[in-house]
């Protein structure tokens, strides 16, 4: 039976109406949860975003809102708040306002320190990359009208017309940096 039945609502309602009737338990189908968001919250479950003023206010305002009025749907009394919150004076909004920029200013400060850790986990450039890195400024410059693509194409052509005695200087340079790193690597290992 499990074979036959498809991936549609309708097939999943019969599959459980026949398992019911049958007094047979039903396997949990657990819903798919969204990959992307399941690695994001795995990644920095601590970096969400900081509240806005307003959201502030809502937070605040709503329970009052529907201990006033409990028989105002969720829309409505979200109504509600938005009126209060336009009618609002500025001197009503500033303590709000201020607290959203604190917050806005931790959640900034941990990103820096989150980002600046990524960084020092990332693997350091190659010999390539640290050519154009170094040189790339001057070749736009050179060709103002060139593309992206071809201003990649004229960084390949002239590390591949690079003396190997330069090249030898850029792979000398990122392999100082890439046993720094496998160092570094291997301490926060240990």
């Amino acid at each position: 039976m499990r074979s036959l039945v498809r991936c549609t609502s309708v097939a999943r309602r019969t599959y459980c109406v026949a398992a019911a009737r049958s007094g047979q338990e039903l396997p949990s189908v657990p819903k798919k949860a969204s990959a992307k968001a399941a690695a994001k919250d795995v990644k920095n479950p601590e970096l969400k975003r900081a509240p806005s003023a307003f959201n502030l206010f809502v937070k605040d305002v709503f329970p009052m809102v529907k201990k006033e009025a409990p028989t105002l749907s969720f829309t409505a009394a979200s109504q509600k708040v938005r009126e209060q919150w336009l009618s609002a004076s500025n001197a009503v909004k500033a303590p709000y306002e201020a607290e959203a920029a604190k917050l806005k200013a931790a959640v900034a400060a941990k990103r820096a320190v989150v980002k600046a850790e990524e960084k020092a986990k990332a693997r350091p450039p190659g010999a390539y990359i640290l050519f154009v890195k170094k040189n790339r400024a001057a070749v736009v410059k050179a060709n103002p009208g060139k593309t992206v693509m071809e201003v990649g194409a004229l960084m390949g052509q002239q590390w591949k017309a690079l003396a190997p005695e330069e090249q030898q200087k850029y792979k000398d340079e990122a392999k100082t940096l890439l046993d720094a790193w496998r160092n570094a690597q291997g301490a926060a290992a240990v």
